[in-house]
């Protein structure tokens, strides 16, 4: 297989993961809704509530999707095209925090609140085109990630978490683009990317899987600058601890 084959294999791999990252997240929220309907007609009155906020570390893998893993092309103004080479996989660091906003309901079954990540670190490697370039390998991002979550506890500590979260994001990247030197940019910021999260956790341990998805505006963050726009999306597998 060569390596056009591989990413058209790997990009149609990757929508279909997408768009069952979609509907899982839609099977949750009827589940939610559903739960929230029928679980107090259940007399559960005893149940303790074991749905408490804490902090939280998680390590694993981001895999680029769609666009960014395929290559992009940006067109200047001058007519000059700058290429951001494939994203190939990457790592990922999210440090942050699950704060629940009033009490347990449904029997102490489900519990809504805030899914906090203030510290989100991430990088993709690239294959440059001249190897012997190693600061050319990598995309790398910086951030924070806010927005509401829903937790399920439907078994003992078994704990099932929904997010939805606005990304902000600074990034770096530093192209082959020599003839260009007046043109690129290296830096960028984007704080308008999302990310639909499914955690499960047991005790202290933690397994995430999210798909982040949004643009990078590379401008050097001046806005008279022309932006170079180009698709960031990656699936992330993370494990961790939950305190």
């Amino acid at each position: 297989m060569d390596t056009n084959d591989f990413f058209r294999t790997f990009g149609s791999t990757t929508k279909i993961i997408q768009r069952y990252m979609k509907k899982l997240f839609t099977f949750f929220l009827i589940l939610f809704i559903g739960l929230n309907s029928v679980l107090p007609a259940l007399g559960q009155e005893g149940k303790p509530n074991l749905i408490k906020g804490g902090f939280y570390l998680k390590l694993g893998a981001a895999l680029p999707v769609g666009n960014y893993a395929k290559g992009q092309y940006v067109i200047m103004p001058s007519a000059n095209t700058l290429a951001y080479l494939p994203a190939k996989i990457g790592a990922v660091l999210d440090v942050g925090t699950l704060i629940y906003i009033g009490p347990a309901f449904a029997n102490k079954f489900l519990r809504a609140g805030i899914d906090a990540t203030f510290l989100s670190i991430n990088f993709n490697s690239t294959q440059p085109y001249n190897p012997e370039k190693k600061a050319y390998h990598f995309y790398y991002f910086v951030g924070q990630k806010f927005g509401p979550v829903i937790t399920i506890n439907p078994i003992d500590r078994l704990m099932i978490d929904l997010s939805w979260k606005l990304n902000m994001n600074i990034s770096y990247f530093e192209g082959e683009w020599d003839n260009y030197s007046g043109e690129y940019s290296k830096y960028g910021v984007d704080f308008v990317q999302q990310e639909i999260s499914l955690g499960l956790r047991y005790s202290l341990m933690v397994f995430s899987l999210q798909y982040n998805f949004g643009n990078m505006k590379y401008d050097n963050f001046n806005s008279s600058r022309t932006k170079q726009i180009i698709d960031v999306s990656t699936i992330r597998i993370l494990v961790g601890v939950k305190f």
